[in-house]
């Protein structure tokens, strides 16, 4: 006679992906024994033990005999111990305990402890959203893990104490009410206040002109000047001036730092990362296996800000040119491809010199020693940053009581927020803001001719010539001005000021 084969749905994480894993479990005659196959790793092997006890103290029968429990697609390595509960009612399916009904509506994702008890994973909202894409339309989790749980368009969380209350449920969801369950049409997530404000910066006009620009067109940006200028306090407020992201971008972002482990609030507030300058390639782009986030993912639909760009290693400078320009990381570990996301804005802050006074005030620095220090930034790296800005401290002198336009009060950010708008292609329904999605170049004739003879007379790669007409471009939106004209192709060319190393 045929033995009844248990089937449900689990999740694990792979990296900041999930895989939907099909448990099926099988009890058949011989000797009691407890095999999983589909190569688990030893979180998952070590399973055995728990969900034996687990279904035993959740006042279950566990089956006596063979039981072999295969986790499909077994050419996918099973990472964690959140197969537990997926593992748990296959088993109790395959004996008639749990009504075996094979769909594809509810996914389960929890721990097990020895009580039975359910225990709260990492990553829910990556499995979740895995789920989603498989037509899974309910997921049973931890109670635990209530505080991590966003509503999410068409999907049920419903969470549960115990493995015994989950059997409850799936043997007679008509009567077992729930304590908890959360839906909802789109996802909820709060506005943060920003950490900084640009009135609170003194002076620095040119600086914040740039900034501006900056956000506006999501241009990458270098700000050179002596110590205690103010590049670093005037970075660190730029955030502030970001327009606030999307349900849908918030979603994204706090699914990657959930992933990461990272602690984060559900916020609209773009990420803002700014690590030390001793920071690792893999630290940068990411790196492992499973693939995990470095910083520029963190960053994503953010601000990366590194401060004293020179101190960094020339090697892990240049390991952002790809993704300067593709916004994306493809990374191969393990046999297995994996794309990260990386759409950021790139703000370096750095010093003229290792005295940090060239071009500034008196300079202690040789030509070598000045040459040396510049050569960490390589050509392409620099040829991919699309404004280069000046912070003179004489320029920073204000009195303390004068105060500039306020980023908190939105005076910038609104203008900002409309200058995307009038940048986005009105054809396309993708976010603003991306390269991709700008509308038509109108250019007069006038800025035409001066952008040819500037890119003849300084010598501009392509790349630096698109650069300039998109920076003018976004000059031209916040300039409420539809046509690229001379006057916003020569600002651009000054932002894009050749670094003078002598």
């Amino acid at each position: 006679m045929q033995s009844l084969i248990g089937v449900c749905y689990g999740a694990v994480a792979d990296g900041l992906d999930a895989t939907i894993v099909k448990v099926e479990a099988d009890v058949g005659r011989g000797l009691p024994q407890f095999s999983i196959v589909g190569l688990p790793d030893s979180a998952v092997t070590e399973s055995r033990l728990r969900i034996r006890s687990a279904i035993q103290n959740a006042g279950l029968e566990f089956p006596r005999g063979r039981i072999t429990v295969n986790l499909s697609p077994a050419s996918v390595r099973k990472h964690g111990a959140g197969l537990d509960l997926a593992i748990a009612i296959a088993i109790l399916r395959s004996t008639g305990w749990v009504p075996n009904v094979i769909d594809r509506v509810v996914g389960f994702c929890a721990e097990l402890s020895l009580s039975g008890d359910l225990v709260q994973v990492p990553g829910i909202l990556n499995l979740a959203l895995a789920f989603q894409k498989h037509h899974i339309v309910q997921a049973v989790v931890a109670i635990p893990q209530q505080s991590d749980l966003i509503p999410l368009p068409n999907f049920t969380w419903v969470p549960f104490h115990s493995l015994g209350k989950v059997a409850e449920f799936l043997r007679d969801p008509a009567t077992t009410i729930p304590e908890v369950v959360v839906q909802g049409i789109e996802p909820a997530f709060l506005e943060l206040e920003d950490e900084g404000d640009f009135s609170e910066v003194a002076g620095m006009e040119q600086v914040k002109r740039a900034l501006t620009i900056a956000a506006a067109g999501r241009h990458h940006i270098l700000l050179i000047g002596p110590p205690g200028c103010g590049k670093t306090m005037i970075s660190e407020r730029f955030p502030s001036i970001m327009p606030r992201l999307s349900s849908m971008e918030a979603l994204e972002v706090y699914a990657i730092h959930q992933a990461s482990g990272i602690a984060r609030q559900p916020s609209l507030t773009p990420p803002f990362r700014m690590p030390h300058h001793t920071l690792t390639t893999a630290g940068l782009i990411g790196g492992g296996a499973p693939v995990t986030a470095g910083e520029v993912t963190l960053a994503h639909r953010g601000v990366l800000v590194l401060d004293e760009l020179l101190e960094f290693q020339r090697t892990t400078l240049d390991a952002l040119r790809e993704p300067l320009v593709s916004k994306q990381l493809r990374m191969t570990r393990g046999g297995r491809s994996a794309i990260l996301p990386a759409d950021f804005i790139l703000v370096g802050t750095l010093n003229p010199c290792p005295c940090g006074q060239r071009g500034f005030a008196d300079c202690r620095c040789t030509d070598s020693i000045v040459t040396r220090y510049w050569s960490r930034l390589s050509g392409p790296f620099l040829d991919r940053v699309d404004l280069v800005v000046h912070v003179h401290p004489n320029r920073t002198r204000q009195n303390a009581s004068e105060r500039g336009e306020s980023s908190a009060s939105r005076v910038i950010r609104r203008r900002v927020e409309a200058a995307r708008l009038a940048l986005a292609n009105p054809d396309s329904a993708s976010p603003l803001g991306h390269e991709m999605e700008r509308r038509p170049l109108v250019m007069n004739r006038a800025a035409r001719e001066l952008l040819q003879r500037a890119g003849t007379g300084l010598q501009l790669s392509r790349r630096a010539m698109l650069s300039i007409t998109r920076v003018a471009q976004t000059i031209g939106a916040l300039d409420e001005q539809e046509e690229i004209r001379s006057e916003q192709i020569e600002e651009a060319l000054a932002l894009r000021s050749h670094i003078q190393l002598s």
